[in-house]
Parts: C-alpha cells; sequence; structure tokens
C-alpha cells in the first residue's frame, strides 16, 4: 500500500493525486529525463570511437583521420552535453 507523503494516508495504486490533501502522488519509475539517456548515448559512441581510432592508428586498416575527425567532434559534443547537464532548467 502506498501513502501519501505530505499527510500520510492511504492511496490507490491508481491515485496519482492525495484525496485528503491535494498533493500529487510520487512515481514508483520515474523515467530518466531525455537529457540523460541521450549523455548515455552520446558517451558510448564517445567511447566507441575512441577505441575506433586506436584501432586506426595500430593496424592501418582503417583511415586514422576520419575517425580523429570524428572523435575530436564527439568530445565537443560530450563536454556540451555535459556542461547542459550541470546547469539545470528553472521552473
Amino acid at each position: 500500500m502506498q501513502r501519501c507523503l505530505q499527510c500520510n494516508s492511504t492511496l490507490r495504486r491508481d491515485e496519482k493525486v492525495c484525496y485528503s490533501c491535494n498533493t500529487a502522488a510520487p512515481e514508483k519509475n520515474p523515467k530518466k529525463p531525455l537529457t540523460d539517456r541521450l549523455r548515455i548515448v552520446i558517451n558510448a559512441v564517445f567511447i566507441l570511437f575512441a577505441v575506433l581510432t586506436v584501432a586506426a592508428l595500430v593496424t592501418g586498416m582503417l583511415p586514422f583521420w576520419k575517425c580523429f575527425a570524428g572523435l575530436a567532434v564527439l568530445y565537443l559534443v560530450k563536454n556540451s552535453a555535459d556542461n547542459m547537464a550541470e546547469f539545470p532548467k528553472e521552473p
């Protein structure tokens, strides 16, 4: 059974607002914001390009300059996404 955080009255599972104090009920499994999910993808692609750049340098099978250019661009995108995450939007 779920309880209201404000007045401690019992809430049904389907209730989104407390009937006693009109406070919003907490979500059980809140979704991560889109910005957090996007940062995870950007970090994964950045790591992939770092590995590809090292592989291109060692093996010579991939064009090194293209991998390095992609890594540089993704580094800038990653830093920008990290900086934007530090300053949350004001309500």
